[in-house]
């Protein structure tokens, strides 16, 4: 069941003047299985949520998209491999990326930065405070 709290957020990402929308799709449901199929994620209800009702949205950052191919660098299905060469941990969802670093989201439904050189950190209760925290204000 999507949280009250991922809706609320998905709304004001959605309500944001400033927003920029890519070319991209929002992604199906058919799409959002491809990606679990070829990736081996279960992606987490909020995160579900989110790329299919605002995940074309560019505001602080860009977010990785989801379609059925290997094509561009914001694909998820690429970065997935890009950030496991990095040292990603397999089990850690990338969603976001700055700098060489990555944002991902944990199995818990929590949201971690990955830093490349160890020099930042960042760890979040839920997609939604990431969201707030990051995607929108910009920190």
């Amino acid at each position: 069941m999507v949280t009250a709290k991922i809706r609320e957020s998905v709304e004001l990402v959605r309500s944001r003047s400033e927003a920029i929308t890519s070319q991209i799709p929002l992604p199906g449901d058919g799409v959002i299985q491809y990606v679990e199929s070829e990736s081996g994620f279960r992606l987490h209800q909020d995160y579900r949520y989110f790329v299919q009702n605002a995940g074309n949205i560019v505001l602080t950052k860009e977010l990785f998209y989801l379609c059925e191919n290997h094509e561009g660098r914001l694909n998820l299905l690429r970065v997935i491999d890009e950030a496991r060469q990095s040292g990603v941990p397999a089990d850690w969802l990338p969603i976001c990326q700055d700098n060489g670093d990555y944002y991902c989201l944990l199995p818990d439904g929590t949201v971690q930065l990955w830093s490349h050189d160890d020099m930042f950190e960042g760890r979040w209760a839920d997609l939604s405070d990431w969201l707030l925290d990051c995607f929108i204000h910009g920190s």
